[in-house]
């Protein structure tokens, strides 16, 4: 097996983690600024300012159903490609707490959360740690095919 880290796991509340590929980190944001966004969902209700680009701000446990941490103190700032193009985008997971890397092997693969049925939809894949069964989330899926406002207000000439 593997033995260097290759995930980054982060607790998105109380006693439920998630965790992203380590090469889909690009920078931790210590007290982001963020711009909310009216009627936008409660899962993603801000926009980050990130290097100067506003980006779409997660928060992941209003979008499964469970409820927040404590207050969100720190943006890890991801990249992806979107499909089907491959354009690099970036979106932020809001955070209370700082993630850990974690080495991930095929061995650990388990079946995906039964508690929100918007797993299937925003994971690739899932991992047994412990007693826990963590999501893997696929980016492209949570930041693009749940946010399609934020892809409207970039580019507003894009048709569904």
């Amino acid at each position: 097996m593997n033995t260097r880290n290759n995930a980054v796991l982060f607790e998105f509340t109380s006693g439920h983690h998630a965790a992203i590929g380590l090469h889909e980190v690009a920078e931790l944001v210590l007290s982001p600024k963020l711009i909310p966004v009216p009627l936008a969902p409660d899962y993603c209700h801000s926009l980050c300012i990130w290097q100067d680009h506003a980006i779409p701000f997660v928060e992941l446990a209003p979008l499964i159903g469970q409820r927040s941490l404590d207050k969100i103190q720190l943006a890890l700032v991801v990249t992806y490609f979107a499909r089907p193009n491959g354009e690099q985008r970036w979106g932020a997971l809001g955070l209370s707490a700082y993630f850990r890397t974690v080495s991930v092997g095929d061995d650990a693969a388990c079946l995906l959360p039964q508690d929100s049925s918007a797993w299937p939809s925003i994971a690739h894949s899932c991992f047994q740690l412990v007693d826990e069964n963590v999501p893997i989330l696929n980016l492209d899926a949570l930041f693009e095919q749940r946010l399609e406002l934020f892809s409207r207000l970039k580019n507003p000439n894009r048709h569904p």
